[in-house]
């Protein structure tokens, strides 16, 4: 028999891109896979009734989904095709079955008759693994950005800003970010597009209410983020780098905005003390809660405000994804969502049936 297990290509041999043909967005249940996907996370191997089993969620251009590969009682054998790949590789899988498991889709992959292998770079299109805006999609919302600081009045948070996006590959940077690797805008372009959505909310709050000072606003939605351009890498998938992992976007973007503010001072600019602390609170403070990650709670309306927004685009683009996800599961009108506000899934509504 083959082994199944065997991954990689062997040397001399050669290969050549295979045209993905199963996109997840289309997967049913029922379906056999034979293709390739993009590797998003992975689970530890683990000991079942008849082996050991190990899970991964893998990817392409048009969703997730979730694989548990199905070992016997060789442990090391399992072990070692998991430690074969790494997240942001692409697999093949062969003879995967696609089944609904706690009202999701996932794919099993029995080591009698299925496989599961690490692809070379030379096999796949990167193209078909991650989803991004398009460029004319980006160019928009960067010209909406840089409207907004045209806008700015205060001199010093107008310098700051100009001091980020005057750097080319800062702004390239700016654009293809993705803003997650799950739940919201985890795609190339995602962390612009939830910059604007932020920004906006934020106007929109400053207009209703009088006494919030707008330039502050707008400048802590512009940079709330900026941390996110170094703690994820993006290629066929997206992952955090060791410094996102250790450190985390938000303390690594307080410490990025400090250190242009202090170069800027370096250069003769008065920049006073009382407005960085303000700016780098409602940065450190924007995810709201210490639970959620949040080293501060906001202690002034402006760190409201930007968090509010910050919560309100997140969450409303997560149940957005998440409708667009359950859509291609079901013709039901009705779904389970997980609400984390609640810790269980709930029924939720997706429409008329079309």
């Amino acid at each position: 028999m083959t082994d199944i297990l065997k991954f990689g290509t062997s040397s001399g041999q050669k290969t050549s891109k295979k045209q993905k043909a199963q996109f997840i967005e289309s997967i049913r249940e029922g379906d056999t896979i034979n293709d390739v996907f993009a590797v998003k996370t992975k689970s530890a191997p683990r000991p079942y009734k008849r082996g050991t089993w190990f899970g991964i969620v893998v990817s392409d251009r048009t969703g997730e989904i979730s694989v548990k590969f199905w070992g016997g009682d060789n442990r090391d054998r399992v072990k070692r095709l998991y430690d074969s790949f790494k997240v942001g590789d692409v697999v093949e899988i062969r003879l995967g079955n696609v089944e609904l498991y706690d009202e999701k889709l996932q794919i099993s992959v029995n080591e009698k008759n299925g496989g599961l292998r690490r692809c070379s770079d030379d096999e796949f299109n990167a193209s078909d693994f991650m989803f991004s805006l398009t460029g004319d999609e980006r160019m928009h919302l960067f010209e909406e950005i840089k409207k907004e600081i045209q806008e700015i009045k205060q001199p010093n948070l107008h310098s700051l800003l100009d001091a980020f996006f005057s750097d080319e590959q800062f702004v390239k940077d700016y654009m293809m970010s993705p803003s997650a690797i799950t739940n919201h805008h985890n795609y190339v372009g995602g962390n612009i597009q939830h910059a604007v959505g932020v920004l906006r909310l934020c106007k929109n709050i400053c207009e209703y209410y009088p006494n919030i000072d707008v330039d502050m606003v707008v400048t802590g939605a512009i940079l709330h983020d900026v941390g996110k351009l170094k703690e994820y890498r993006y290629s066929s998938a997206i992952d955090k780098t060791d410094e996102g992992n250790l450190i985390g976007h938000i303390v690594m973007g307080e410490h990025w905005i400090r250190e242009v503010i202090e170069s800027l001072r370096k250069k003769g600019e008065d920049f006073p003390k009382d407005l960085e602390d303000h700016l780098c609170h409602m940065i450190l403070s924007h995810h709201g809660r210490y639970e959620f990650g949040s080293p501060r709670m906001p202690k002034t309306i402006e760190a409201c405000v930007l968090h509010q927004a910050d919560m309100m685009d997140s969450q409303v683009k997560n149940y957005l994804q998440s409708i667009d996800d359950a859509k291609r599961m079901t013709d039901d009108s009705w779904t389970f969502l997980y609400d984390p506000d609640v810790g269980r899934r709930r029924p939720f509504y997706l429409g008329e049936k079309r």
